[in-house]
């Protein structure tokens, strides 16, 4: 520490670039130091503080900052470490004309808090964070939430990072904060993510798992947020309780991005496409019939990906739901509901089947076949969409004679794709939103 009290921060470049990383300590009587290291690469620096109360984090931020500023600031760079800065783009372009480095900035776009219950998600969600921060730069607040009825504590690991950017030359500068809680702050978690946000800008709240829609601890911290991302795939049992809990947060104001949805777009492209052929599209109010077969890998069968996709059709074509989704007697493993439109009723069917599909593609609730029937005196139109593997083959035959026939390769199981694409489109989705209402209709007991 200097005698002003200000964090004393060795030179960003003032030995060999072969020599080992470096650590800079700034110590602290009631805390673990703020250590900041430099890899061998001069075109990074990573800070790591240690905080145990919410009060203590907040401050640590600014500390770690100030650490960085004046370091980039106030760098006494040697002979040999400005000629190699300068010969260097990238650095030679934080270089100012009196040849000192340019005060760093954070160039967070938002706010990412991620609800990550289990070390396996905490895992998941830093993966993804990672893959997207140059393209997505943010503070990064993953919260894993621990015994409700344990000790109230709170332990919180900060991670900061300036690095150069190879494309455009630029430095930036992200956050990533780490906390464990217990007792009274797990069950509050806004009490926690509130203080860290970042004024004026926008908060994604992403909760990987299985959201627990309706009680106080997810009601809180979605207040929190401008927008929720979640995972209807992921979602527990049949997964109908938990559409009807997304569509409350929807018609609360917050924006919602699912997952589960945006893994539908190649099944919903393909079928659309083959309806823009000539001969089709007047069959469209001709339609009697969509069956759809579902993954269903173990006892239980999930519903909300096939729910969505009815829904989508439904909210698309004007259809009503006439009979939600049930069995026709306890022993039968097919669903059956219908849909209305004026006179017309188009029957529903849910077939569950052991698929020979491999490893994560196997996932309960994925769709494998959707075939759809439109009939009319002198024609009669069936339309499939078949998956094989990480492929899907859509077809139509009008009046037995083949018309259209489309193919598609799906996403990677990977979510990070996903989430990006979320990221990048923080409107309304009034197409999602009308087939979640359909969706929950259709899957009602009430």
């Amino acid at each position: 520490m200097t005698s002003d009290g200000k964090p004393s921060i060795r030179p960003l470049y003032d030995e060999a670039a072969s020599s080992p990383p470096r650590t800079v300590d700034v110590s602290d009587p009631d805390f673990d130091g703020v250590t900041t290291e430099l890899e061998m690469d001069p075109t990074t620096s990573r800070w790591h503080v240690r905080a145990t109360s919410i009060s203590q984090c907040v401050e640590k931020l600014g500390d770690v900052w100030s650490a960085a500023a004046q370091e980039a600031s106030g760098a006494e760079l040697s002979r040999e470490s400005r000629d190699e800065a300068m010969a260097d783009p990238r650095l030679a372009a934080r270089m100012t004309q009196s040849q000192s480095v340019r005060v760093r900035m954070r160039t967070s776009v938002l706010t990412l808090v991620v609800v990550a219950p289990r070390p396996e998600i905490s895992e998941r969600a830093l993966a993804a964070i990672n893959a997207l921060h140059q393209r997505h730069p943010s503070r990064a607040i993953v919260v894993a939430p621990g015994d409700f009825d344990g000790p109230s504590q709170m332990d919180a690991h900060i991670y900061a990072e300036c690095k150069l950017n190879n494309s455009s030359g630029s430095e930036m500068c992200t956050e990533q904060i780490l906390i464990k809680t217990g007792g009274e702050l797990s069950q509050h978690l806004s009490r926690v993510v509130t203080p860290l946000l970042i004024h004026d800008l926008p908060v994604v709240l992403w909760w990987p798992d299985d959201p627990p829609f309706g009680t106080r601890q997810f009601s809180e911290v979605v207040g929190t947020a401008d927008r929720l991302l979640v995972n209807s795939g992921s979602f527990n049992e049949d997964g109908g309780k938990r559409l009807a809990g997304m569509a409350t947060v929807v018609s609360s104001g917050v924006s919602v991005t699912d997952i589960g949805w945006l893994r539908l777009t190649l099944w919903r492209e393909l079928m659309a496409a083959m309806f823009d052929h000539p001969l089709l599209v007047p069959e469209l109010e001709h339609i009697r019939s969509v069956r759809i077969d579902v993954a269903r890998p173990t006892s239980t069968l999930r519903v909300s990906k096939a729910a969505f996709y009815l829904g989508w059709l439904a909210s698309r074509l004007g259809w009503e739901v006439e009979r939600p989704l049930a069995r026709a007697d306890p022993d039968d493993d097919y669903l059956h509901g219908a849909f209305r439109r004026g006179r017309r009723e188009i029957s529903v069917e849910l077939r569950p089947v052991r698929t020979t599909l491999d490893g994560a593609q196997r996932a309960a609730g994925s769709l494998v076949r959707v075939d759809l029937e439109a009939t009319r005196p002198r024609a009669t139109v069936r339309a499939r969409i078949t998956r094989q593997a990480d492929h899907l083959l859509a077809t139509a035959d009008w009046n037995g004679a083949q018309v259209s026939r489309r193919a598609g390769r799906l996403e990677p199981f990977d979510e990070t794709p996903f989430i990006a694409e979320a990221l990048d489109s923080p409107g309304l989705d009034r197409i999602f939103e009308g087939a979640l209402a359909c969706a929950v209709r259709l899957v009602s007991s009430g």
